[in-house]
């Protein structure tokens, strides 16, 4: 059996607001399959960022607003000097 990457808290949520950045309007279950996240864990995380304002609902499905789009960014720019500096998120 494949051993699994490791993805920190960071590296998931990243790779959550990133998809929606990319994607627009998703359904969780489509965040779930994009983010390889089993559902009831991507839920607890999907929770918290609309609770922190990072996403929102709409009819269409979840979506990242201006400040997920800035916290991205920093992000972005926090991933590139954890890598020069030999971490991984």
């Amino acid at each position: 059996m494949p051993r699994r990457k490791y993805r920190s808290q960071a590296g998931i949520i990243y790779d959550i607001l990133k998809i929606l950045s990319s994607e627009g309007p998703l359904p969780p279950t489509r965040i779930a399959t994009y983010a390889n996240l089993p559902y009831d864990r991507l839920k607890v995380i999907i929770n918290s960022l609309e609770e922190k304002g990072f996403i929102e609902k709409t009819e269409d499905g979840y979506v990242i607003t201006e400040e997920g789009y800035k916290a991205l960014r920093v992000l972005e720019e926090s991933l590139v000097l954890l890598k020069t500096l030999g971490f991984r998120l």
